[in-house]
C-alpha cells in the first residue's frame, strides 16, 4: 500500500522513450480498452515506456470499481507487468483529490510533478489519453 509518505520517484532517476499519460477517468467505453491496448502494444514490441496516471486518470487506481458490463480495469492493470509494462506511476500531487489518503496498489509508484516534468522533457514520444 502506497501513501504520500512513501518514496516518490526522484527527478532525473529514469528516462523513458515513450511516456503514456492517462488523464481521463476509467470506464469511458471503448476508449479505456484502447488505452490498455496501446500500453500492451508498447510492451509487446519491447518499447521502453512508462505509464503515469494523472489528474482524473488516478480513478483507474481506485478500489471497488463497479465496471457494469465492462471488464474490470483493475484486473487488466494488474496484468500489465506480465506483458512487460512495469514502470507504472501516479502523480502524487493529485492523490488526495482523487483517491484519498492511500493508494491500495503496490504495482504503481508515486511520482512528483517535478519528476513528471523531467520525463516529459526527456521522452521521445508522449501519448496522452
Amino acid at each position: 500500500m502506497n501513501t504520500t509518505a512513501d518514496a516518490t520517484a526522484e527527478a532525473g532517476s529514469d528516462r523513458f522513450d515513450t511516456l503514456v499519460l492517462i488523464t481521463r477517468p476509467p470506464y469511458q467505453g471503448r476508449r479505456s480498452e484502447e488505452v490498455l491496448e496501446a500500453v500492451m502494444s508498447l510492451a509487446l514490441f519491447d518499447r521502453d515506456h512508462a505509464v503515469v496516471f494523472f489528474d482524473q486518470g488516478l480513478g483507474w487506481l481506485a478500489e471497488g470499481q463497479a465496471p457494469g458490463d465492462s471488464k474490470s480495469l483493475s484486473k487488466q492493470l494488474s496484468a500489465l507487468p506480465m506483458y512487460g509494462s512495469e514502470a507504472l506511476f501516479y502523480c502524487a500531487g493529485h492523490q488526495h483529490r482523487v483517491l484519498g489518503q492511500t493508494v491500495s496498489r503496490d504495482d504503481v509508484q508515486a511520482c512528483s510533478l517535478a519528476q513528471l516534468a523531467h520525463w516529459l522533457r526527456q521522452a521521445r514520444y508522449v501519448e496522452v489519453f
